[in-house]
């Protein structure tokens, strides 16, 4: 086909080169003016046949067949006047026009064979293509026409003029001559694709020229100046009838129809027309014509197709050897129908294999499914469906700012069983896989694995011979999703198996996606989560950062008046006698303005943060020394709860505030006390990795047995001024002192407790060097 000329332009040369084809002879154009006329004369149709003596003779002939001119009486019909009188004027200029065309074009078609001829060949020229049958056409076409004819004789129906039906159906095909003779070679290679696919001319004709042979008749009947009524037999008899639009000659154009199935279903000559024949008795039903008249017909059509050859010159075939001959053909055909049937059928158990594939992958293919789970589906399936071999499948990575591309190659068993999975970095000048399905050659889509990713080769060599992998692209509206690696020598067409392909591509890229939004949404969580916690963190902080300026507030506007009641409730309480009512108030003035100045200490530790002064400390001597300094200050009912110390490897070296840490251990340990141990008190020291880098930390842990805290209770632990007693040593200050103090050290308190079971107390304190 022409490619470089568009369409419109490409027709419209072809549709030039129909009109440059010879115009009828000047004898059947002057017949065809005098016979439209009513007032041509007898005579000057005579004078005009006489002067053609091959004509003349063929004239005589006709009408020695025709029914209604064997005789005249008892005398033979001599003179082509009689012969025009008896025929009639339309009888006469059909059998010139029919003779004419065939003359034409018999001329035509030699002149073009005898140039080619005389042409030179090349030595490295291709094969010609096996070109028009035109004996065969011709004799397909005298058969419809006498068909035709025999159908208008036996029906006498007013709307079907014998003599117009045997030149419509011997000039009904016309148009393939026209493309014949215009575009030799081109219509070489429609014959060709008709037969081999057994199919319609018509369709291969609008491929690869750009018209059927109906619109090349018509445009070359217009050229010619015919009737009406013929112009229409030749562009419509391909058209459905029912279909065909209310014409005042429509039942022409069906009779045509009909008489082209009838010679079809009989196989004589060429039609260039391979489907199933239409079914004669259906169209002779919708014309309403007698089933039994048809049949008739359809039985004498070899002895009139005989005669009426004879008569024409067309061919001389003897009825009996053209009834084998149409036998023949029938075998013919049928063998090639039933060539290209089992064909058909191959390809669709191979569709039906295809779409089961295709059910079978969607059945598993579930979503939420991860792009591995989807892999190996697709391998599975491909192990199915082309058999036992090697399997593997290539999958592009997404690239990240803290991730490079890679790939993904997972290998499988001949069967499709999972081997393993590795990922391979991608190598600078490797081809974007997504752009592979593109550059696809083979017949079924697979190209080479060693001619376009030869470094993968070195990841398989458990396959039998590297030279037969080849990669076959699994598309997808994102482009490749994964390439499937295998070795099978005969897949399907790519016709047939890109539905399957581009199923799995589309799958495996949708899962991609869905696993891409997935760590979005799980990284989305992480970080409302730690923006959560910073809201958290700077309300606190805003919290303390306010109570930090009340309390420095009130602990400048608080110590002179506190320090005068102290000092004052004491001298008091020395002056009065002792034992007395008025010296027990004193000494508790002296004792509530201590309290109340220890809680002004601590809100001076939340408005001015301590910072740690690290130093050398040895951590088992300093916890050592703060577990006997609690034992001895110990009250009365506290004195029976021993205090067990237990100590980790190589403590004696920490870089550490020794007085913050003696501190917030003894206030731990003043708290455990207050819970109502049952037994004991347990101190566990050591060092472990602590933080998201695992940096070294000394974990401080007091544990105790006695009341432990509800989860409202430990929820608030932490918060200064809660308290869950109704009176306590420092008024809810104990545990946010100790926070503070590891927030001094860039550590932190962690509270785990059991109502009923007691409470564990765990002072994390980061170390700047290892222990």
């Amino acid at each position: 086909m022409v490619s470089e000329v568009s369409q419109p332009r490409r027709l419209e040369l072809i549709l030039r080169q129909i009109d440059t084809l010879p115009t009828l002879p000047a004898i059947a154009t002057r017949l065809l003016q005098l016979t439209a006329s009513d007032a041509s004369e007898t005579r000057e149709v005579v004078e005009l046949i006489s002067a053609d003596p091959p004509l003349t003779a063929k004239i005589l002939s006709l009408c020695r067949t025709a029914d209604r001119g064997v005789r005249d009486g008892n005398q033979p019909v001599m003179s082509v006047e009689r012969a025009v009188v008896l025929l009639g004027f339309n009888t006469v200029r059909n059998a010139v026009l029919s003779l004419k065309v065939f003359e034409l074009f018999q001329q035509q078609h030699q002149d073009a064979d005898d140039r080619r001829s005389l042409t030179p060949q090349r030595d490295n020229a291709e094969p010609e293509t096996p070109g028009f049958d035109r004996a065969g056409f011709w004799s397909h076409s005298l058969a419809v026409a006498v068909a035709a004819e025999m159908l208008a004789k036996a029906h006498r129906d007013p709307e079907l003029n014998p003599d117009e039906a045997f030149v419509c159906g011997l000039l009904h095909d016309v148009g393939k001559l026209a493309l014949d003779l215009a575009l030799p070679k081109s219509y070489a290679k429609c014959v060709a694709l008709a037969a081999a696919h057994q199919g319609n001319i018509a369709t291969y004709e609008r491929q690869l020229i750009g018209i059927d042979h109906h619109t090349a008749g018509k445009r070359l009947a217009e050229q010619w100046g015919l009737p009406l009524a013929l112009q229409d037999c030749i562009w419509l008899h391909g058209s459905p009838f029912a279909s065909l639009p209310a014409l005042p000659h429509q039942r022409l154009v069906g009779l045509i129809q009909l008489a082209d199935a009838i010679a079809r279903a009989q196989h004589i000559g060429y039609s260039g027309n391979h489907p199933l024949t239409p079914d004669p008795d259906a169209l002779a039903q919708q014309l309403g014509f007698d089933l039994d008249l048809v049949h008739a017909a359809t039985q004498d059509l070899y002895p009139a197709l005989e005669e009426r050859g004879k008569a024409l010159g067309m061919h001389e075939l003897p009825s009996r050897e053209q009834f084998f001959a149409s036998i023949q053909k029938a075998n013919a055909a049928l063998g090639k129908l039933n060539a290209t049937l089992d064909h058909r059928s191959r390809a669709a158990a191979i569709q039906a294999r295809v779409l089961q594939s295709i059910a079978d992958f969607h059945a598993l293919a579930t979503p939420g499914r991860s792009v591995q789970d989807l892999l190996d589906r697709a391998a599975r399936c491909a192990a199915e469906l082309f058999g036992p071999g090697f399997y593997a499948l290539l999958h592009p990575l997404p690239e990240t700012p803290d991730e490079p591309a890679a790939w993904l190659l997972c290998r499988y068993t001949p069967e499709g069983e999972p081997l393993d999975a590795k990922v391979l970095d991608q190598p600078p000048a490797a081809p974007d896989l997504r752009a592979l399905d593109t550059e696809a050659t083979g017949s079924s889509g697979s190209m080479s694995l060693t001619g376009v990713l030869p470094w993968v080769a070195d990841e398989l060599m458990e396959a039998d011979d590297l030279r037969e992998i080849e990669m076959l692209p699994l598309a997808s509206g994102w482009g490749t999703a994964a390439l499937l690696l295998h070795d099978r020598p005969a897949l399907p067409v790519a016709s047939i198996l890109t539905p399957l392909t581009r199923t799995w591509g589309a799958a495996i890229a949708a899962a991609a996606q869905h696993d891409g939004a997935r760590r979005l949404g799980e990284q989305l969580a992480e970080a409302n989560t730690a923006l959560q916690d910073a809201q958290d963190t700077l309300l606190k902080q805003a919290s303390m950062a306010r109570l930090g300026e009340m309390a420095a507030g009130a602990a400048h506007e608080m110590n002179n008046p506190l320090a005068v009641i102290s000092g004052r409730s004491q001298l008091l309480s020395m002056s009065l006698e002792g034992g007395s009512k008025n010296q027990a108030a004193a000494q508790q003035i002296f004792r509530e303005a201590h309290r109340l100045s220890d809680l002004i200490t601590c809100l001076h530790m939340f408005a001015e943060p301590p910072k740690a002064d690290r130093k050398p400390v040895d951590a088992a001597a300093l916890l050592d020394t703060i577990v006997r300094k609690v034992k001895s200050t110990r009250r009365k009912r506290q004195a029976e709860i021993d205090i067990y110390l237990t100590l980790g490897d190589d403590l004696s070296s920490a870089l550490l505030d020794g007085d913050q840490v003696a501190r917030a251990v003894t206030e731990l340990l003043l708290n455990a006390l207050q819970s109502n141990p049952k037994e004991a008190l347990s101190v566990t020291a050591n060092s472990k990795p602590w933080g998201p880098h695992g940096e070294p930390a000394l974990f401080i842990s007091v544990i105790d047995d006695g009341d432990g805290m509800d989860p409202d209770t430990l929820q608030h632990a932490l918060d200064p001024f809660f308290s869950a007693k109704p009176a306590g040593r420092q008024v809810g200050m104990g545990l946010p002192r100790v926070q503070q103090l590891a927030a001094a050290h860039d550590g932190e308190v962690r509270l785990t407790s059991t109502p009923g079971s007691g409470t564990t107390a765990t002072l994390i304190l980061p170390l700047a060097e290892p222990v």
